[in-house]
């Protein structure tokens, strides 16, 4: 313990030293200059942090082992970089205007993203508050009923009765019979199997024969608008509302959003939002959509 203590405290001497030393390096001028490009000191330093994928807070440590030989492959990039796009502007390529919506809208996300940041450090996510959140908001986080099955697709009625003979009546191995049968791309080549689904992911006629079955049990022919089915429950699952802590990474993100919701909205009133929904209907002359099409 004496001897953590011992470097807790070196790294922290250590730390305070390098960071007098950034600070007073702050001011001595450009280290890489490209026409009339220049990056001095504190910016380099700053692309060198970020490229690392650290925060600013551990600058003195990323300085400290980063060898001339690094430093000066980092500035050859940078000089790259510049060289490049100054390159660019000389030939208006900037102006092109699919370049222009990439500088734009990069801009705005990293601008987005920061003020984000800015922001987000108010908000209260503090144990009680996210508990509150989870007491108000508890349907959000139900665990419908649920059933692990598996299924076997054919094209006919008939097929899928000599099917089901064969997996009810002869006993064969239902993930065999799939391997052998099932003309479901996406699950014959793993014994048929769906994994868990919830009342309302699989059609009607299927959720109908699906959660009617004890687990172990057999069930159909069912036809669907896919084929027809012979399909085997593995297990079942209650509805359920988990606890706070089985699901506090979701509350945290939710309430997360929620704050930025508010955000936006605050932002909005501000600003002034207009979308142009008439515009918006027929972009480009292509009428929008309709959500049964």
């Amino acid at each position: 313990m004496k001897r953590f203590s011992r470097i807790v405290v070196a790294l922290a001497i250590f730390s305070v030293l390098v960071s007098a030393t950034l600070v007073s390096a702050a001011g001595r001028g450009a280290v890489v200059t490209v026409g009339s490009e220049k990056v001095e000191e504190a910016e380099l330093i700053r692309l060198i942090v970020d490229q690392a994928g650290v925060n600013e807070a551990m600058t003195p440590f990323v300085l400290a082992q980063l060898p001339m030989e690094d430093r000066a492959t980092f500035a050859e990039q940078v000089v790259m970089a510049l060289l490049l796009s100054e390159a660019a502007k000389t030939k208006g390529i900037q102006l092109d205007p699919a370049v222009a919506s990439q500088l734009r809208w990069s801009a705005a996300n990293i601008l987005a993203q920061a003020y984000i940041a800015s922001v987000s450090e108010k908000w209260d996510l503090r144990r009680p508050v996210l508990e509150a959140w989870f007491a108000g908001h508890q349907q959000k986080y139900a665990e419908p009923e649920a059933v692990y099955v598996r299924h076997i697709l054919v094209p006919t009625e008939a097929e899928a009765t000599n099917v089901l003979l064969e997996v009810y009546g002869k006993g064969a191995d239902f993930a065999a019979a799939a391997l052998k049968y099932s003309k479901d791309p996406g699950s014959a080549q793993k014994g048929g199997d769906l994994g868990w689904i919830s009342r309302g992911q699989t059609v009607e006629e299927f959720d109908r024969i699906a959660f009617s079955l004890e687990p172990g049990r057999i069930g159909g022919p069912v036809e669907t608008k896919f084929g027809w089915h012979i399909m085997q429950v593995i297990e079942r699952k209650p509805a359920r509302i988990p606890s706070f802590d089985e699901v506090l990474p979701k509350v945290r993100e939710d309430i997360q959003q929620n704050y930025l919701a508010l955000e936006v909205e605050r932002l909005g009133k501000s600003l002034g939002v207009e979308v142009n929904k008439e515009i918006l209907s027929t972009l480009g002359g292509f009428p929008a959509l309709s959500k049964t099409q």
